[in-house]
């Protein structure tokens, strides 16, 4: 038995950074159609306005956020909120993870073989079976929470995650 942890694909520097922009476009939906500021993201989520500003900047190379025309300090949606599902946000989340790594020599030349080829398709799977199901989640539920249709969440000080797992049998 292994126990893994409760992240996104068992990778809790990815999982924070897919929940802190799913944070970031949580409150843009319930501020739709206005726009907010690094300030009002910091009160929101307790990230520092740093952290944000990444965020942001890379919200903006996926096409998901862009400064507002009026006040080029705040931040607008691109779309209607029904249109941006999960999927969106980690597929923006997975390109600024690339970004951010140096190209490898290690690896860079060597021969793909057998092992390299079975994994790199089991690994696409994965990923189609992943996006399958966050596209399936729009963010405009959101609004139906901001609404107040759902209680919010309580806030604590550490992730909503931490210090839970559970059992994978490996066969």
């Amino acid at each position: 038995m292994t126990t893994v942890e409760d992240y996104i694909l068992g990778n809790g520097a990815l999982h924070d950074r897919f929940f802190a922009t799913t944070e970031i476009l949580a409150k843009l939906v319930s501020s739709a159609p206005r726009s907010v500021s690094i300030t009002q993201l910091e009160e929101e989520t307790g990230r520092p306005a740093r952290e944000l500003a990444k965020l942001c900047a890379g919200l903006v190379r996926s096409s998901l956020l862009m400064p507002d025309p009026r006040a080029p300090e705040r931040w607008m949606l691109t779309c209607d909120a029904s249109m941006v599902t999960l999927e969106d946000v980690f597929r923006c989340v997975l390109a600024e993870q690339q970004t951010r790594k140096a190209p490898g020599k290690a690896g860079a030349d060597r021969t793909p073989n057998d092992v390299d080829l079975l994994v790199m398709q089991a690994m696409i799977a994965i990923n189609q079976s992943v996006f399958k199901h966050l596209r399936q989640f729009s963010l405009d539920r959101l609004k139906i929470s901001a609404a107040g249709m759902f209680p919010a969440p309580r806030r604590t000080s550490r992730p909503a995650f931490t210090g839970s797992s559970f059992d994978v049998a490996l066969t």
